[in-house]
């Protein structure tokens, strides 16, 4: 489980420093202890290390009144685990309560963040024994593929693809009738509007049930009345996609529900 939790810190960190130019607000500093070390540093924390103190308080405090908590880290460019709902019920069976332990993209100097999590690892470890936390998680998505559940693509260990793309590439573009792109209005850079759209893939790789997800009018709100007409051509231009690779679990196809850009 430690394993699993420094990755997911170290792309919280890296998800982080990926911020928007025009944000203002948020900033990633250095830090100065490294991950795999956090379980030791609680045991003795540094007397200046506020935020990690408060934490390993709240950790004992609840622990005191009876919440031992099986804590995933969260925060900007993670999503939600694929077998929370499965997870939450296992964890009810050893009386733990499952929840995101909340990462900021704002790291201050000699302030510590997951020193709950780690405290709270540390008693799960010591009373179920260590490697608990990851057999909880695989049994978790074990159930998850004995009930056939539809899973969203980027929960996936495999995205959906097309043949020969890259499991990330997640664009199409559709060509629009020549009187109809004569109608369409660009925007200041010159680019006319896009749409995401939904459906599902099932383990032979067929998709079905396309649904609009997103519309970008290229801040046009003339656009809009165009939503429908291209709509239909996404869907044309998807549906010539007359096989897809699966989405892939511990090894196993799942059924996915996807998603694909299409600009036009």
């Amino acid at each position: 489980m430690r394993n699993i939790t420094i990755l997911i810190l170290t792309f919280l960190l890296f998800a982080c420093g990926q911020k928007n130019p025009e944000d203002k607000t948020t900033e990633i500093v250095s830090i100065d202890r490294p991950e795999n070390q956090l379980e030791k540093y609680i045991q003795k924390p540094a007397t200046t290390d506020s935020m990690c103190l408060k934490d390993i308080v709240k950790a004992k405090n609840d622990i005191t009144n009876g919440k031992l908590v099986f804590c995933i880290p969260m925060g900007f460019g993670t999503h939600q685990l694929r077998q929370e709902k499965q997870l939450n019920e296992l964890c009810k069976t050893y009386d733990l309560v499952f929840d995101y332990e909340m990462f900021g993209c704002v790291v201050y100097e000699g302030q510590t963040d997951g020193c709950y999590g780690a405290y709270m690892d540390k008693v799960i470890e010591d009373k179920h024994g260590k490697g608990f936390k990851e057999i909880l998680l695989a049994k978790a998505d074990s159930i998850l593929l004995s009930n056939n559940d539809t899973i969203a693509y980027y929960l996936c260990d495999k995205r959906p693809q097309i043949t020969g793309k890259d499991d990330y590439e997640t664009t199409l573009e559709a060509k629009v009738p020549e009187k109809l792109s004569k109608q369409l209005k660009a925007d200041i850079e010159g680019d006319l509007p896009f749409m995401d759209i939904g459906f599902y893939i099932d383990k032979s790789g067929n998709a079905s049930s396309y649904f609009l997800n997103y519309f970008m009018n290229a801040d046009s709100k003339s656009n809009q009345k165009f939503k429908d007409e291209l709509f239909k051509i996404g869907v044309e231009r998807l549906k010539a996609i007359k096989h897809w690779e699966t989405g892939i679990v511990n090894g196993q196809k799942v059924n996915t529900e996807n998603n694909v850009r299409v600009y036009f």
